[in-house]
């Protein structure tokens, strides 16, 4: 009986992972609390993922990598290395895509993605290509980077500290290398040549007010002196809710006023720049005998001067405003910049913008006086997908932040430390050091990631408990022993693999390891092969946006749609699949 109702927990997590019924840290604890309430696990085992050595590890890396991007070292590097590649398209890119990969092997995957796209989309514009042609590549070659070290995924360090549940030793921090650097090499390769004839010239550069279909939302209304909108200011006519229309910017002469525009008292001869539908714009437009400027088209350039910006950002992972809409968290007036539009998985929301619950990874059209757009860049809420200003400068004590991350690396490779003290120690000397305060820190933090992680791993408990991980392990070692370990490693891979691209990639892991384990026994082989099978696998997500977090962050601003991934995706999922079979057991003999 128990071993039906953790088929049915089980279930339950792979369709609410798959249709995205809730998010998946809530999946994992609404699981959680199923397996206590059918007392699959003891309130012991439930809680012990929250002490997990992969979990604490996990959390104080996303310390050490918040810090060394704070010192600002990768940013210069990253845009020297790109300025390096002279006239070539082609050579700029490839250095780009390299050297995000590299970095990956040592920060969080995700915020090497946040740090590289805004650079990417600039050397589309540099070179006139796509950004499309650059963005999917990103996000695939910091995937390959992260399964380089034991510290570039915490898929990683879920199976290292999930293999001594089965005898083994914890993995070292470059035991993955040999491995992870065969499939970099390949997939780098792959992805280079390919990528430039499969993926579309979608979501071109171009202007913004363009690519959001903007034209008809975006006018200038002239205020004559005979118009009842003389001497009355936006908020006393309350113009946001009897005619849902936002004042972008009011032309006064040659002065363009931005700031505390609900309270400025409009002028005979003003013209207001207003977003709005249409409709609303000619309701106004007759009840105030206003005078729409036909005749002007509104362009990046209008509204982009010394003083005001229009710029893209998109949520981030850890943004807390994800279900809340503009009008809700008061946008306007905590950032002083206005929304235009939002881009939900290719699709441009111009209508009621304020009144949209936010989801995560939508992108905002933003406008308004350069300072505040360009302070969003500083919120948790918000990462940059504009070039950022090329004022780019070093931290004077930058080399502190940029020699703690190597210190880490070194103490637990040689075994002076393992790598949750090393990785304490790193994060702790940060803040110490000033390179964060605690607040940084703290915030540097993805919760949804640690919560996820440590709720999830009972459920491996519960599959041990129950017997399921053995019945399962045992089925499959039985079916295949005929066929020998290497046959029957390649469906273990295989089926990790398809099943990380409609779960969470750790969610993946935490099932599929004990099952790994279990077939080892069966067959009476060494199940450390098994288990690198698991964990590469775990992180080779390229058919799907919701398969890994930076498929979904290049989504919105690649232009991609669901086939994008699906034609440049499976065969190099196909390639990595053959690759892995082949050389696995050739690493880690059976």
């Amino acid at each position: 009986m128990e071993m039906l109702i953790l088929i049915a927990i089980l279930a339950f997590m792979v369709v609410a992972f798959a249709w995205e019924l809730m998010p998946i840290d809530l999946v994992a604890l609404v699981s959680l609390a199923l397996l206590l309430v059918f007392d699959l696990v003891t309130p012991e085992e439930a809680t012990a993922g929250f002490s997990n050595p992969a979990v604490i590890t996990v959390m104080m890396m996303f310390i050490v990598s918040e810090g060394l991007v704070r010192s600002g070292l990768v940013n210069v590097v990253a845009h020297r290395i790109a300025g390096m590649a002279g006239r070539s398209s082609f050579a700029a890119s490839t250095a780009l895509l390299v050297l995000a990969g590299g970095l990956s092997a040592f920060i969080n995957n995700t915020a090497a993605v946040a740090i590289f796209m805004p650079v990417a989309i600039y050397l589309a514009k540099q070179y006139q290509f796509s950004p499309s042609k650059i963005l999917l590549p990103l996000s695939y070659a910091c995937i390959f980077g992260g399964a380089c070290t034991l510290i570039g995924t915490s898929t990683n360090l879920l199976v290292s500290s999930m293999a001594t549940d089965y005898g083994m030793e914890p993995l070292g921090v470059f035991e993955f290398l040999s491995m992870g650097s065969v499939l970099f090499a390949a997939g780098m390769i792959y992805t280079v040549v390919r990528a430039q004839s499969v993926l579309p010239a979608r979501g071109a550069v171009t202007s913004l007010t363009t690519k959001y279909q903007m034209s008809a939302f975006l006018t200038e209304i002239k205020v004559p002196q005979e118009s009842k909108l003389v001497g009355r200011t936006v908020v006393s006519e309350q113009l946001s809710d009897r005619f849902r229309l936002n004042v972008l910017e009011i032309l006064r002469g040659r002065q363009k006023i931005s700031q505390d525009l609900r309270n400025t008292r409009i002028r005979a001869d003003d013209v207001l720049l207003l977003r709005g539908a249409m409709e609303d714009i000619v309701s106004f437009k007759q009840q105030y005998g206003l005078l729409l400027l036909t005749d002007i088209k509104l362009s990046d350039s209008d509204l982009d001067d010394e003083n005001n910006i229009l710029a893209e950002v998109q949520l981030s992972p850890m943004s807390k405003l994800e279900g809340r809409t503009l009008k809700e968290i008061d946008f306007r007036r905590r950032h002083g910049c206005f929304v235009l539009a939002i881009n939900r998985t290719g699709d441009s929301i111009r209508d009621k913008v304020a009144m949209i619950p936010l989801k995560r990874w939508d992108t905002l059209l933003v406008f308004g006086p350069r300072g505040r757009v360009e302070g969003l860049y500083d919120f948790e809420d918000f990462v940059s997908l504009q070039e950022r200003d090329l004022r780019l400068h070093l931290d004077p004590r930058w080399w502190l932040g940029a020699l703690i991350v190597p210190i880490v690396v070194l103490l637990a490779a040689t075994g002076l430390m393992d790598i949750m003290e090393a990785s304490i120690l790193g994060a702790v000397t940060m803040v110490a050091t000033r390179r964060l305060r605690i607040q940084e820190a703290y915030k540097s933090i993805n919760w949804t990631v640690i919560f996820l992680v440590a709720a999830i791993l009972p459920v491996g408990t519960a599959m041990k408990n129950t017997g399921l991980a053995d019945l399962v392990g045992h089925g499959i070692g039985a079916a295949g022993a005929r066929f020998g370990p290497w046959a029957v490693l390649a469906v273990i891979y295989l089926a990790t693999t398809l099943l990380t691209e409609i779960m969470s990639n750790n969610s993946t892991v935490v099932l599929m390891v004990p099952i790994a384990a279990s077939v080892a026994t069966t067959l009476g082989v060494d199940p450390k092969p098994f288990l690198m099978a698991v964990a590469f696998a775990g992180s080779a997500s390229f058919l799907t946006p919701m398969g890994y977090n930076t498929n979904a962050m290049v989504y919105a601003p690649g232009g991609y749609r669901f086939q994008d991934y699906i034609r440049l995706g499976w065969p190099l999922k196909v390639l990595f699949w053959l690759i892995s079979t082949a050389v696995i057991p050739l690493i880690w003999r059976f």
